[in-house]
């Protein structure tokens, strides 16, 4: 992990992600790249900002005040001694940091939500974010409140273990081995997704072995739904960090969906580590 991009702006959701981002950049010697987006609407004449005098004068103090907050963000103490790197991009939120992602290598994406009421930034919110959570390539690791340590130990992964799930593990063990720490897999089951109990455990035994973890326990639990049974789960295990992977919403996976893990992203006090689903 050496190339770590967090979105921000500069709000104290987004100062969470950053203080999270600083932790993991210090522990594998990262470089964090920061990213603000600004949007800009269109004029009542059709005429986008920074083509008239009035727009240039604007856009030119908007960029001032970026400018300050960033040099303000890196004076902060918790970033000292790290690599740090700025960038301001207009509009597209998503494309944006795919781009910069693409562009930089990065590793992985850290972002800060504000829980059930949405995801920093206005631009952030909605479908912009739910694009980055549900169908970025790269890991992204969600952060509501203050995390004081990164030295996740009690990890919860949770999944359906389809064939395709399985298939994208790889994605992000690299991240998760990183933090040695105890894994619980975890499958939950609703009324409307019926399955036994021992076939369950059987196949979540194999992609454990599958894919060389040694340190892990396997469970089936029962719930009205999935991301309240990973929720219960992972606060009855005081677990420090949940993990799963997305299908986005192309009918992939029955249960682990873009909305599902949106949901769990949203209503989890925990960090959320997430990754879309590899292409078959």
């Amino acid at each position: 992990m050496k190339r770590i991009l967090v979105p921000t702006d500069f709000s104290d959701y987004a100062l969470n992600a950053a203080k999270v981002a600083a932790q993991l950049a210090k522990k594998h010697n990262a470089r964090i790249f920061f990213l603000h987006v600004v949007g800009i609407p269109q004029s009542e004449t059709g005429i986008m900002p920074g083509q008239s005098g009035q727009d240039i004068g604007e856009g030119l103090f908007i960029l001032k005040m970026i400018k300050k907050k960033f040099r303000e963000l890196f004076q902060q103490d918790f970033l000292q001694g790290i690599q740090v790197a700025e960038a301001v991009q207009f509009n597209n939120v998503f494309d944006n940091i795919s781009e910069l992602s693409k562009k930089h290598q990065i590793d992985l994406i850290v972002m800060g939500t504000h829980g059930a009421s949405g995801f920093i930034n206005d631009y952030l919110i909605g479908s912009n974010t739910d694009k980055v959570v549900r169908l970025s390539e790269v890991p992204v690791l969600t952060v509501r409140d203050f995390v004081p340590s990164t030295d996740f130990k009690n990890i919860v992964f949770a999944s359906d273990f389809q064939q395709s799930i399985m298939d994208s593990f790889y994605q992000i063990q690299p991240i998760i081995d990183t933090f040695d720490a105890k894994i619980s897999l975890l499958r939950v089951v609703t009324r409307d997704d019926f399955y036994f109990t021992d076939p369950l455990l059987e196949i979540m035994d194999k992609f454990a072995k599958d894919n060389g973890l040694k340190n892990y326990t396997c469970h089936v639990v029962n719930a009205e739904n999935v991301q309240e049974g990973i929720n219960e789960f992972a606060a009855r295990k005081e677990a420090d960090l949940v993990a799963t992977i997305t299908n986005g919403r192309r009918g992939l996976a029955r249960l682990f969906n873009g909305s599902v893990t949106s949901e769990v992203v949203k209503s989890s006090p925990l960090p959320i580590l997430t990754v879309k689903a590899a292409k078959k």
